[in-house]
C-alpha cells in the first residue's frame, strides 16, 4: 500500500468496545446517535448502504432494521468475527480500508463513515473514495473535538490505555473544510450535534438529549452530518420508457449522452477525472442546498 493507514483495532479493543455499547449507557448513547442520523439522512425508501469501518455492527444493525440492503468493510479482523456473529449471511462484510474501497464507482446508494474518520491518517482520501463509490449520500459521524466529553477523553490519556489514545477528533467547521478538499468545492451539507451533557447523565436526560430543538449547537460529542451528491447533468433512469426526439440539436429529454443547462457535465466541486454522470434524479438536485447554517 502506498498510503498512510490509521490505527487497526486489535482483538482487546473488539471486546472493550463491544462491552461498552452493551452497557445500559452504551446503548443509550448509541440509540441517541442512530436517531440523530436517520433524522439527517432522511431516505426516500429502501437503499443500498456501505458502511466503512463497520466494526462490530452496531449502525449495520440500524440500517437492516430499516429495511436496507447493508455492506459493511473493516481493515479489523477481530472486529469483523463479532460482526459475522451477529448477522450471519444478512450483511455482506469484507476486510478493507477506507482510503482503498474495493468497489466500483457508484455502487451503493448510501456511504457511512460513522467514527472512522478519526482512525484514518488521511481522512481526504478516506472521503474522497466515500465519494467515488456513492451515487446519493455520503453520511459522517464523528466523535466532536470541542465537546465536554471529548476533552475528558483527552485527560484519560495520561492514565488510562485505551483506543481513544490513537483518534484524531474533528470539529464541525473543520470536517467541511475536509469534504471541500475532498471534493474540489463546496456541497450542500447538513449537520447536528448529540451528546451534550456527560455520559453519566443520560439516563436523566436522555429526553433533552433527543430533542431537534437542542442538537443545533456545535459543541455536541458527537456530530452527524449528511453530504449531498449533485449532479449538473441529470440522466433518464428508464430510457427505454422514455421519449427519443426527432432532432439531435435542442434534445427534449435529458439522458446521459446529452449536456444539462443547468452545468458542465460532472456533480457540483468536483475535478473533470471524477465526473461521474449518473445522477439520483431530477427531484433531488440541491435538495437540500442552503441548509446548513
Amino acid at each position: 500500500m502506498d498510503w498512510p493507514v490509521g490505527y487497526v483495532f486489535r482483538i482487546e479493543d473488539a471486546l472493550r468496545y463491544e462491552e461498552w455499547c452493551q452497557s445500559e449507557i452504551g446503548r443509550r448513547a448509541s440509540l441517541i446517535e442512530q436517531e440523530l442520523l436517520l433524522r439527517l439522512w432522511a431516505p426516500p425508501g429502501p437503499q443500498r448502504v456501505l458502511e466503512v469501518g463497520c466494526g462490530t455492527g452496531i449502525f449495520l444493525d440500524c440500517f437492516l432494521r430499516n429495511g436496507h440492503a447493508v455492506s459493511g468493510i473493516d481493515p479489523s479482523v477481530p472486529m469483523l468475527e463479532v460482526a459475522r456473529r451477529k448477522f450471519g449471511e444478512r450483511v455482506t462484510l469484507s476486510q478493507g480500508y477506507a482510503e482503498n474501497l474495493p468497489y466500483e464507482d457508484n455502487e451503493f446508494d448510501t456511504v457511512a463513515l460513522l467514527t472512522t474518520l478519526e482512525y484514518t491518517d488521511n481522512p481526504v482520501r478516506a472521503l474522497e473514495e466515500a465519494l467515488r463509490v456513492a451515487r446519493r449520500h455520503v453520511l459522517l459521524g464523528v466523535m466532536n473535538k470541542y465537546s465536554l466529553m471529548t476533552l475528558h477523553r483527552y485527560a484519560e490519556r495520561f492514565w488510562k490505555k485505551s483506543y481513544y489514545r490513537h483518534a484524531k477528533f474533528y470539529g464541525v467547521f473543520h470536517l467541511r473544510h475536509l469534504i471541500d478538499k475532498a471534493l474540489s468545492g463546496p456541497v450542500p451539507v447538513r449537520w447536528r450535534t448529540c451528546l451534550s451533557f456527560p455520559l453519566c447523565a443520560l439516563r436523566r436526560l436522555s429526553a433533552f438529549e433527543r430533542s431537534p430543538l437542542l442538537q443545533w449547537h456545535p459543541f455536541g460529542h458527537f456530530i452527524g452530518m449528511r453530504v449531498d451528491i449533485l449532479y449538473p447533468l441529470q440522466t433518464v433512469q428508464t430510457p427505454l420508457f422514455g421519449e427519443i426526439p426527432s432532432r439531435m440539436t435542442r434534445p427534449g429529454l435529458r439522458a446521459s449522452c446529452w449536456r444539462s443547462p443547468l452545468g458542465n457535465g460532472r456533480p457540483r466541486g468536483l475535478p473533470p477525472h471524477k465526473a461521474i454522470l449518473e445522477s439520483p434524479g431530477p427531484k433531488e438536485v440541491g435538495a437540500s442546498a442552503g441548509s446548513a447554517p
